[in-house]
C-alpha cells in the first residue's frame, strides 16, 4: 500500500493540536491531538511511499515505534486514505496513460470522497473506460451530455440523431454556431 490523504479533502489546522480534513460538513473529520512531528509527517502521505519507507521516514523524524502504523490505521478507518497503487489491473493500465489520468484528476479526487476503500476510486474510474453509452438526440442537451460523458472518461459515447442542426441547438459547451 502507498497511502495518500484523499486529494479532495483539504487539510487545515483548527487549532495548534487539531487537524481538519475536508471542509464540507458531510465529509469533514478532525484528528487530534496532533504534535508537530506528526503534523509534518502527514505531508509524506502523498502516495509516493510505501509503508516501509514511511516507517523509515518516521524513525528519521523521531516518531515513536509503531506510531506510523497506528496513524495510518487511524486515518484509514476514518476513510481519509486512498492507495495510490490500488485498484487492480484496469487501474494499473489507466495509470500508464498519464495524459488521460491528468485530465480525469478532478473526477478521481471526487470519487475518492464517495468511495470508502483504498484504490476503489481509481478502479471505478478505470471501469468507465469499459462503459458504452448511447445518447439519442444531438441537439442542445444531447450534444452537451455526450461531450460531458466523453470528457469524464466513458469509453464509448455513441450519439444517434437523424435530424439536422437548427439554430436552437447551439449552446455553450455544445454545438457551435458554425454547425
Amino acid at each position: 500500500m502507498h497511502p495518500m490523504v484523499k486529494p479532495a479533502l483539504r487539510r487545515g489546522w483548527r487549532d495548534l493540536n487539531t487537524v481538519q480534513f475536508g471542509m464540507t460538513p458531510t465529509h469533514a473529520l478532525t484528528l487530534g491531538p496532533v504534535d508537530t512531528a506528526t503534523g509534518s509527517f502527514l505531508e509524506l502521505l502523498n502516495g509516493t511511499r510505501g509503508l516501509d519507507l514511511l516507517r523509515e521516514e518516521g524513525r528519521r523524524m523521531d516518531l515513536p515505534d509503531g506510531h506510523v502504523d497506528r496513524l495510518v490505521r487511524r486515518l484509514s478507518r476514518a476513510g481519509l486514505l486512498d492507495d495510490s497503487r490500488g485498484g487492480g489491473p484496469a487501474a494499473d493500465a489507466l495509470r500508464g496513460r498519464q495524459e488521460v489520468l491528468e485530465r480525469l484528476r478532478p473526477d478521481l479526487a471526487a470519487l475518492t470522497v464517495t468511495t470508502p476503500g483504498p484504490g476503489d476510486a481509481l478502479r471505478l474510474l478505470a471501469a468507465r473506460r469499459e462503459t458504452r453509452v448511447q445518447v439519442r438526440g444531438a441537439g442542445r442537451v444531447g450534444a452537451a451530455v455526450a461531450s460531458l460523458l466523453a470528457g469524464a472518461g466513458v469509453g464509448e459515447v455513441d450519439v444517434r440523431d437523424v435530424g439536422r442542426v437548427e439554430p436552437w441547438d447551439v449552446a455553450p459547451g455544445g454545438l457551435p454556431a458554425e454547425a
